[in-house]
């Protein structure tokens, strides 16, 4: 727990020298990337790279993460490494380091009943597996991608599966479920503010409209009762709001949905999707290897505390 602290500040340290050089070009560029661990199928990672995006800090998304990150910390999305330090884990964490404010434990709350729709990402499996084939990855490397598509495979099937345990534990959420978690949302935006942390978007904004993200890139229920249940404006509203002030944002699953139109998001290019489906047939050909390191991470992320986003 100590070490875990000690990283945590270190982060803190890089991430504040970089908000404080990123209006001066020059210091900038003199700043390495961040990296960014993840599939921006997850509202945690979509979170964090919205908020890097707010604050003009470069970045680079990497698909899979390095050895060291997945036995230290298990599979976790997202891990955000800076000059080579070590990875900090947890959405929430690395907004605040970046200046955003912490979450309200209501707003959190509520946060958490609109995750809840997550579990209608595998009402197909077919989608569920072939939509995650289309992430890109942004290694320089070509042969560094193949080997992050590949390896990638093993995060899909550890998310896979603990969907499919936790449908079995809990039914999927019911349309008046679902309309509940997002009517929270309504409410909260009746005031005059454009956005739910006031002027400008702030951590609640990002984590919100993370998972407004993720059910565009799986499309689904939940996808389409924000597009289409009329009790719902001002919802659209902010969505719209967050769209106009992202627009140059490489990441938004959601631009043909709402209001701007803006252009699809980039796919992985066809020639490196192969190297994703023979790690998909690996994992499924190692099935007892593979469920059986699928538990040990899970377990492991949970005896570290590390499982709350």
């Amino acid at each position: 727990m100590n070490e875990q602290r000690h990283n945590l500040s270190a982060m803190n340290a890089r991430l504040d020298r970089m908000v404080g050089e990123a209006p001066d070009s020059g210091s900038a560029q003199r700043s390495k990337h961040v990296l960014v661990y993840g599939g921006d199928h997850s509202p945690w990672v979509q979170s964090v790279l919205l908020g890097l995006h707010e604050r003009g800090i470069p970045h680079t998304v990497i698909t899979a993460p390095p050895l060291s990150v997945l036995l230290n910390s298990g599979i976790l999305m997202p891990a955000v490494s800076i000059d080579g330090g070590p990875g900090l884990l947890d959405s929430g964490r690395i907004l605040g380091a970046l200046g955003f404010s912490k979450v309200s434990p209501e707003d959190h709350r509520a946060l958490m009943q609109v995750f809840g729709g997550a579990l209608e990402r595998v009402d197909s499996s077919w989608e569920f597996w072939f939509r995650w084939s289309l992430l890109r990855d942004e290694h320089p490397a070509r042969v560094r991608r193949l080997w992050n598509h590949f390896w990638r495979a093993f995060s899909v099937f550890y998310f896979y599966s603990l969907i499919m345990f936790a449908r079995r534990m809990r039914s999927p959420q019911t349309p008046q479920q679902r309309l509940q978690a997002f009517s929270y949302w309504e409410r909260r935006l009746a005031e005059e503010s454009p956005f739910l942390g006031g002027d400008a978007p702030d951590t609640v904004d990002l984590q919100l409209f993370g998972m407004v993200q993720m059910f565009g890139s799986i499309p689904g229920p939940c996808l389409a009762l924000l597009r289409e249940e009329p009790s719902l404006p001002r919802l659209r509203e902010w969505i719209e709001h967050m769209q106009r002030r992202f627009s140059a944002y490489t990441h938004l699953y959601t631009g043909q949905d709402f209001e701007p139109r803006l252009p699809a998001i980039e796919r992985s290019p066809v020639t490196e999707r192969p190297a994703y489906w023979l790690g998909c047939a690996t994992m499924w050909i190692a099935l007892p290897i593979t469920l059986l390191a699928t538990i040990y991470f899970a377990r492991r992320v949970r005896s570290k505390g590390l499982h709350k986003p």
